[in-house]
């Protein structure tokens, strides 16, 4: 059997520079044979524990999932918070969070080095997972349930990934600008281009992934304690997503919303009792006090560390940023009797207490993977799209209802479509990517901003699906893989 040579502690060593395919094809490096069912487990332990506890950093990849700086990145790349009302709040002497380059690079859609980041971790912890589900398919001899609980485990983590570069970096209606993608590591590898890939083929190994991991959950079951994404509901809400992403792009079949709909369905059985339905067990939820609530929790380790565009964590002192105001057409989304409204805000600002109703702001990055908030909404916009626009109906009335929010009716299905959208934009206010997402699905908002830095007027124009809605191909890629095809548009901005 081949064995495959991981350093514990490193597991690849790669130059930043690397293009993806050193990420995707380098056989793992000396000091360890992997060589066993317990040698993979124990490797693969050190990935996983990064999401059990937030003080640790995984050997691959970064703690949280999505970091404080891709976090406040898709927040300034996107059309929530008013920042030009906000701009003497940010280039502020009583500021201590940032200084004028963070935010020119952010405001200014010019944070190349968050963006490369997120292609070259993402990349690594791929090829990470491709060099341990190649040796899971090689070992002999071993428990063969606890082969698929393991291997699941990591199906399920690659397909997250390749998704998340796939939204990323693959424009919407482009079929042949899909993202560069392999899934083995070693000597298969030797030789092969990392071109970009067709997007439906990229979906189809997602789904693939996603889809084995079920099977192996029906055969094998879990491992308490062990497993984390590898959980029925969680890959259920994640193949909803999936799906729901799909039906718009350029790799559209006509079965995407039947099959949202059938996994967004399977993500929330059950679960109503636990969806919060009042502001404390909203804020609760932010602050993972609710071990019941069925979703996969991350939250970043330094204080304050998002406070750069989310306000001051010392706003009460007189420190800068504070009273944020956010677009005026999202404040207008908001009723004044549903609890949303008061966990987010006070009057037209960004409440110092959001987002977990805690005093002065904890300032953290908080995530909820595979929340079935997510699938409700997903179902509810998949109804609507295969001809169910009752149970469309039903499906966000109810949802409105779990945050006190009036529900409605005789929409046509354009209004219909419309409030899905918007109820979208208000749940998921400044969670993660989901706003830059949408803009970029949907196909919608207009941003133009104005704002001077280092005594120069700078202007920035964003139309509906232009080039700022697909993330750059890093420069070192480009240089790096002479088949990579870039994206145009993306001019860096030297102050």
């Amino acid at each position: 059997m081949r064995k495959i040579i991981i350093k514990i502690s490193i597991l690849f060593i790669i130059a930043m520079a690397s293009g993806c395919k050193d990420y995707l094809d380098l056989p793992p490096k000396n000091q360890r044979a992997v060589a066993s069912l317990s040698d993979v487990e124990s490797v693969l332990a050190g990935y996983l524990d990064a999401f059990t506890r937030s003080n640790t950093q995984p050997i691959k990849g970064t703690m949280p999932i999505m970091t404080e700086a891709q976090n406040m990145m898709f927040e300034a790349y996107s059309d929530n918070i008013d920042f030009e009302a906000n701009f003497s709040q940010y280039v502020n002497v009583q500021n201590i969070h940032a200084d004028e380059k963070f935010y020119a690079n952010k405001l200014l859609y010019n944070d190349f080095t968050t963006m490369e980041q997120i292609w070259n971790n993402h990349y690594e912890v791929i090829g990470f997972l491709n060099a341990l589900i190649d040796e899971c398919d090689e070992l002999e001899g071993e428990n063969e349930q606890e082969v698929k609980r393991v291997k699941g485990e990591m199906l399920v983590h690659r397909a997250y990934y390749i998704y998340k570069l796939q939204q990323y970096f693959a424009p919407m209606d482009k079929e042949d600008m899909g993202i560069p993608l392999y899934l083995h590591t070693g000597k298969e590898v030797m030789g092969v281009e990392m071109k970009r890939r067709p997007s439906s083929e990229v979906y189809s190994a997602i789904i693939s992934d996603l889809n084995l991991a079920l099977e192996y959950i029906d055969e094998a079951g879990k491992k308490s304690g062990f497993n984390i994404f590898y959980d029925k509901r969680f890959i259920n809400n994640l193949l909803s997503q999936v799906y729901w992403f799909k039906a718009a792009s350029s790799a559209k079949a006509d079965s995407d919303y039947k099959n949202a709909a059938t996994h967004a369905k399977a993500a929330i059985e059950g679960v109503e009792m636990y969806v919060p339905k009042s502001l404390i067990e909203f804020q609760n939820i932010r602050r993972n006090l609710n071990p019941e609530y069925p979703s996969v929790y991350m939250q970043s380790v330094a204080f304050g560390t998002v406070a750069p565009i989310y306000g001051s964590t010392f706003d009460y002192l007189g420190f800068a940023p504070s009273n944020l105001k956010v677009s005026d057409d999202l404040r207008e989304l908001f009723e004044e009797d549903e609890y949303r409204t008061e966990a987010y805000f006070n009057g037209p600002a960004l409440s110092s207490a959001w987002p977990d109703g805690m005093a002065n702001g904890q300032k953290y990055v908080r995530m909820n993977l595979f929340a079935p908030e997510e699938a409700y909404l997903v179902l509810a916009e998949s109804l609507l799209h295969t001809g169910q626009q009752g149970q469309a109906m039903d499906v966000l009335n109810t949802f409105k209802a779990f945050r006190g929010a009036s529900e409605k009716s005789g929409l046509s299905e354009e209004e219909l479509q419309q409030e899905i959208i918007n109820e979208r934009r208000k749940e998921f206010f400044c969670d993660t990517d989901k706003r830059w997402i949408d803009l970029k699905r949907y196909k919608i908002g207009n941003i133009k901003r104005t704002l001077e830095f280092f005594g120069k007027e700078y202007t920035v124009e964003v139309t509906p699906g232009d080039f700022h809605s697909t993330l750059p191909v890093p420069l070192s890629e480009i240089q790096e893989n002479p088949n990579i095809v870039p994206h145009e548009g993306w001019d860096p901005i030297v102050f």
